[in-house]
């Protein structure tokens, strides 16, 4: 029988060997749906068009068939880096042996956290359909991908819209070595809602942070259209992704969640972070004339925030002066909350030599690796 180490233990092991580098987000794709064909039974073969069944809509024009939840806007040039092909010519982040070398050996990375890079159906309509989809990409991914190097890690995939069906996939497969956190895709609930305290309530007792990454904010399905509605074009939709963060935060933090599990970590990635301080001198600021309202908090929002939200470097903000940045974060105290991201492959990733040129040796330091330690179960 396997012994599952506890992630005290983990963390205590690694503080005390040579460890340098934590990526934080790394987005591996499949080739084809058809990949999933041998963690699904028959029955789902069909409803998603793979596998024997996949040209049933060539054969039959009435046969309305499956479309994976798409995307509303298109990048003019192209999400993936054109430098990162696999040397047969595969997608990006399609070959876990290739991908290893090129980020991995290149960086001297210790580990990689993978999210699911292709989308998911974690906000579909069919909410059983998205159950067994979910559950196949999780197997997926583990057998591919973590099995296939040491330094692979995963977030696994839960149902936001059936929080029952995520504790489920939890006990499940969250235990597994390997699994180091919970990636909750946005639906138009907000985070802070009751309805998804039973992830919550799991993911803290297992240790797991939940992770948050863009997905379903560019489809149609259940997800929230950025404050005012949908974008008109990609640039416009990509800009203002920060504004799904800024609107979450206030959610988790007003309602208790933090109170109410107060070890959870929550991880916004690929958000940014330059309006952090913003941000947290207003809840702040509000809290001092409207904490009648919401009398369970014990302490100042932006504590909440330090304590319990991570975010991602990338895609970091770019000053006019470059020391702005540093400064910015050494205002709000948010060392201990940044986490490096590379955000391979897509064209907008951040080179690691680059991008933190002018902070400090012990920001880095935490940016690279200690925060990632503390906040994902190693």
């Amino acid at each position: 029988m396997e012994t599952i180490v506890t992630g005290k233990k983990r963390n205590e092991d690694f503080k005390n060997s040579d460890v340098s580098l934590i990526d934080c987000d790394v987005h591996p794709f499949l080739t084809s749906l058809d990949e999933l064909v041998p963690y699904l039974d028959e029955a789902y073969h069909k409803q998603l068009n793979i596998g024997r069944f996949r040209n049933d809509l060539l054969k039959d024009q009435n046969n309305g068939g499956f479309e994976f939840p798409k995307g509303r806007y298109s990048n003019p040039g192209h999400v993936l880096r054109i430098d990162a092909f696999t040397p047969s010519g595969g997608v990006p982040g399609t070959d876990p042996k290739f991908l290893a070398r090129d980020l991995f050996d290149r960086y001297n990375t210790t580990f990689g956290i993978l999210n699911i890079g292709h989308g998911t159906m974690g906000a579909h309509h069919n909410v059983t359909l998205a159950a067994e989809y979910t559950r196949a990409a999780n197997d997926w991914l583990y057998d591919s991908w973590v099995k296939s190097d040491p330094r692979y890690k995963m977030t696994m995939e839960v149902i936001p819209l059936d929080s029952q069906l995520s504790v489920k996939e939890i006990e499940r497969i969250g235990k597994k070595p390997g699994i180091v956190g919970i990636n909750l895709r946005v639906v138009n609930i907000p985070f802070g809602k009751r309805h998804f305290w039973p992830i919550y309530e799991i993911a803290e007792e297992y240790g797991l942070p939940i992770l948050v990454h863009p997905d379903a904010e560019n489809t149609s399905e259940y997800s929230a259209s950025q404050a005012i509605g949908p974008a008109s074009t990609y640039i416009e939709w990509h800009s203002t992704l920060p504004i799904i963060a800024m609107r979450q935060i206030p959610s988790l933090v007003f309602e208790g969640v933090f109170e109410k599990f107060p070890k959870l970590k929550f991880a916004f990635i690929e958000y940014g972070f330059a309006w952090l301080p913003h941000l947290m001198w207003r809840l702040d600021k509000n809290w001092k004339g409207l904490r009648q309202e919401v009398p369970w908090l014990k302490m100042p929002p932006s504590e909440y925030i330090r304590r319990n939200i991570r975010l991602g470097t990338q895609p970091i903000e770019e000053p006019y002066k470059p020391n702005h940045l540093l400064e910015m974060i050494q205002m709000v105290n948010a060392e201990e909350m940044l986490l490096f991201c590379s955000d391979y492959p897509h064209w907008d990733g951040d080179n690691l030599n680059r991008i933190f040129l002018r902070f400090p040796d012990e920001l880095k330091r935490k940016i690279y690796f200690e925060n990632a330690l503390q906040t994902f179960r190693f």
